[in-house]
């Protein structure tokens, strides 16, 4: 294969990933600035384990490898060590967006008579953003509030000053974090057995296998559910007596640990929704 069609077959496969993801930022206020800065932490923390043997990383090595500035990588790398922080002060600024656009949508000073969102002047004592800033998002300044929102792409500011909310059904998330958790974990699985196919050709592949069909009715996948639930948990339900068995007797001293498992998952998507084949 060709590197230009390697590339070419990797981009799709990239774009068809990122879809769920991205669907789920936007639905969460999450601005494409914050996914690009953790996409570029973790090219960051990757490009790490990239190193020449018999020395030791470098700022430069990881400049070159990610494609990005020597300044910001490592930036980057001193960022990784303490993301939890700039997690946090990213969900700060997203629970404020939040507020103002949960407060805009339902308080009736903000609503017209139908019930939808007002255009708000930026000041002014009545219904305006700086006024709908002061009830909700604490002590910052509607300036930073504004930013955050055009920075999400939630508002538009209109050639009169006015500001427009962009998109009413705008619905803030509270996640359950356990659920989070196993996405990622679930999704990294995946990824993780689907790369190791594709990088490790010539090797023992790892099991990967899936079943699927288009244009299945409600009816058919009604029934798919009740068989697919049934035998996925006889599956599983054998798979861990088996695995917690063997577990008890082995060798705890061991060089080499793993872990190792197998996951089942359902899918549906409707014909139509813009998921390229």
């Amino acid at each position: 294969m060709s590197g230009t069609s390697s590339k070419t077959g990797f981009h799709k496969a990239v774009r068809k990933l990122m879809r769920p993801l991205v669907r789920m930022a936007i639905k969460r206020g999450i601005s494409v600035n914050d996914f690009y800065l953790w996409l570029k932490a973790i090219y960051v923390e990757e490009a790490e384990h990239f190193t020449i043997e018999g020395k030791k990383q470098s700022t430069s090595r990881i400049a070159l490898l990610t494609g990005l500035d020597r300044k910001e990588a490592a930036r980057l790398r001193k960022l990784n060590q303490d993301m939890e922080m700039l997690l946090q002060q990213q969900t700060k600024r997203t629970n404020r967006a939040v507020r103002a656009i949960n407060a805009w949508q339902k308080e009736a000073a903000y609503c017209d008579e139908s019930g939808q969102p007002k255009a708000l002047a930026l000041y002014g004592e009545g219904a305006s953003l700086e006024s709908l800033v002061q009830q909700y998002c604490g002590d910052v300044s509607v300036v930073t509030v504004l930013g955050e929102l055009e920075q999400s792409g939630l508002v538009e500011v209109q050639e009169d000053d006015t500001i427009t909310l962009k998109d009413t059904s705008y619905i803030p998330h509270e996640d359950n974090e356990e659920q989070l958790f196993l996405m990622g974990q679930a999704a990294h699985d995946l990824l993780n057995t689907s790369a190791y196919n594709i990088e490790q050709q010539g090797k023992l592949s790892r099991l990967q296998l899936s079943v699927a069909y288009n244009r299945v009715d409600p009816e058919v996948i009604a029934k798919l559910k009740v068989l697919i639930e049934a035998d996925s948990l006889e599956l599983l339900q054998k798979l861990d007596r088996w695995l917690d068995r063997e577990i008890d007797h082995q060798e705890d001293t061991g060089p080499e640990q793993y872990r190792a498992g197998v996951g089942i998952y359902y899918f549906e998507e409707p014909m139509d929704s813009g998921s390229e084949q």
